[in-house]
């Protein structure tokens, strides 16, 4: 067996490799229990493994198990340290009705609002994933204000409007497309 290659595949990939992945180096798939058994590997869903020496990174194995799948409010909120409370369950944002199984909140868009807004940034356990910017999440925000309690939803804002990184021409853009724009305009004469 090829330990050599298998950690150069493991290391190439954030320390993630799937089935397909061994079996494009030329690993065949009657290998992975010997892998497992060495200590090299261990499984953390159908077809996925990661290096034994890492710990697990929630936000990538979902994502990586899921391909069109974007956090978003709360979670994105949290990811971009525009709130310090983190979610209690994971949003995700997707446009399939496809069922996803596992314990997340899942909000469903068109496919053409899928991407508007998407960014990349790196989790807490330092690999890539992706996630909506902060102008997007605001404008989610102001369209589904039920979701959220009144003091998160002021800090929110508060946090947003007083960062470096806020981008106002975007954030009005955006406001257009998801039809708050009203909404927004009222909150931006009491905040700005």
């Amino acid at each position: 067996m090829k330990v050599e290659q298998i950690k150069k595949v493991l290391k190439d990939n954030n320390g993630y490799i799937t089935s397909s992945d061994l079996e494009k180096n030329g690993i065949q798939r009657r290998y992975i229990p010997e892998l497992i058994e060495n200590e090299l590997i261990r499984k953390i869903a159908r077809g996925l493994y990661i290096d034994n020496n890492l710990i697990e990174d929630e936000y990538y194995i979902l994502q990586k198990r899921y391909s069109n799948i974007i956090y978003s409010y709360n979670t994105a909120f949290h990811l971009l340290n525009l709130s310090e409370r983190a979610p209690y369950k994971i949003d995700v944002t997707t446009y399939f009705h496809k069922k996803i199984r596992e314990n997340v909140k899942i909000h469903y868009v068109s496919k053409d609002k899928l991407n508007i807004g998407e960014i990349s940034i790196i989790s807490p356990y330092g690999n890539p994933i992706k996630v909506y910017n902060a102008e997007r999440c605001v404008c989610d925000m102001l369209k589904n204000q039920d979701e959220y309690d009144i003091e998160l939803y002021n800090k929110i804002l508060k946090n947003y409007f007083n960062s470096k990184d806020k981008n106002l021409n975007l954030l009005d853009e955006f406001a257009k497309k998801f039809n708050v724009y009203e909404k927004l305009t009222t909150i931006m004469e009491v905040l700005i």
